[in-house]
């Protein structure tokens, strides 16, 4: 019988290698744009008055009762849009398909956070307890960011943490919530947008 050769060894091992990092690729979603973690980082800052230097505007204070609620779902509405748009323009430009089996495990990861908080915030806000909004949010995303990390890129994972650590801050310190909130979904999106643009160059 026949020994493989050193060279037929290294190649079968590429070829192994090869094979692997395309069923990782297919194992995980990727299709992420730097460009919607910056603009939903910038609609963040601003709706959180710029971390809470401009503490007169609505978005920086929970105790505006609606108005911060108000506020806070325009930031909503604009992150989702241009996430849904944005990724769904890299994934035609990169000739792939936008609803994925992958992309759909990944939304259904996030749905149950998702569903979580908008119940729970409407139940807060009901009852008059919109000091205790920034920190379910910012603690629900990051249960949300921490389930999606296992059917995307683990850096995920980190940023969830972090989204949860400050929400214990802002449930520990209410009087500075907009700094909270500032810091999480602006500052971390934004760190979000350069990580994606160092690594996937797009």
């Amino acid at each position: 019988m026949l020994l493989p050769t050193p060279l037929a060894q290294d190649e079968a091992l590429r070829a192994l290698a090869e094979i692997r990092a395309a069923v990782d690729r297919s194992a995980r979603y990727s299709t992420f744009s730097a460009l919607s973690g910056f603009i939903a980082g910038g609609a963040a800052f601003v709706g959180s008055g710029v971390c809470g230097a401009h503490p007169g505007f609505a978005g920086a204070q929970p105790a505006a009762g609606w108005p911060f609620v108000a506020v806070w779902s325009g930031v909503l509405a604009v992150t989702a849009l241009a996430l849904a748009v944005l990724t769904a323009m890299k994934a035609r430009r990169r000739g792939e398909a936008v609803w994925t089996p992958i992309a759909r495990t990944a939304f259904a990861a996030l749905l149950g956070p998702g569903m979580a908080g908008l119940a729970s915030s409407a139940a807060l806000a009901l009852t008059g307890r919109f000091e205790m909004l920034p920190g379910l949010w910012l603690v629900l995303y990051g249960c949300g960011l921490w389930a999606v990390s296992f059917f995307a890129p683990l850096f995920l994972r980190v940023l969830g943490v972090a989204f949860m650590i400050l929400g214990l801050c802002a449930w520990s310190k209410m009087d500075c919530a907009a700094l909270w909130l500032g810091l999480g979904f602006g500052g971390l999106h934004v760190l979000f947008g350069a990580v994606v643009l160092a690594r996937y160059h797009k």
